[in-house]
């Protein structure tokens, strides 16, 4: 009767072992499957958050602009241009780049050889309320 006993539990031991291999093997299918719409929900989150804080950033400079539209003569200097470039961290290109000119015009104006004009002036005054991460993601649009 020994050897009997030793096949029925032999193979009830494999039964079970395949049975749960079964089941771990559909929960594990399950659990990859659930992992990737996790990470797919988190890229589209983060998306999502970089699209509305670029939103955001726009909505303050316009903003900003309409504030500074309305005040009479904006003060400008070369020093306060360099004071303003160094303090938001961006470049004479950059800078160009953001008021809408050229970077040669941006360097004349900071060497004091010329004076930007009224509209850009506006431009220039409204980059003073913003800070860096704003102009970062001003610049990646």
């Amino acid at each position: 009767m020994g050897k009997i006993e030793t096949v029925l539990k032999a193979e009830i031991v494999r039964l079970s072992r395949r049975g749960t291999r079964q089941l771990i093997s559909k929960a594990g299918t399950e659990l990859r499957r659930l992992r990737q719409r996790v990470s797919a929900l988190e890229r589209e989150l983060k998306a999502v958050k970089a699209a509305r804080a670029g939103e955001r950033a726009t909505m303050k400079i316009r903003a900003a602009t309409e504030t500074v539209s309305g005040e009479q003569g904006v003060r400008m200097s070369p020093r306060l241009l360099r004071t303003l470039r160094h303090r938001l961290g961006i470049s004479q290109a950059e800078l160009a780049k953001l008021v809408g000119v050229t970077p040669g015009a941006v360097a004349v104006w900071e060497a004091g050889r010329s004076k930007p004009r009224a509209a850009t002036k506006t431009r220039i005054a409204a980059l003073r309320k913003l800070g860096r991460r704003e102009v970062g993601r001003l610049l990646a649009e």
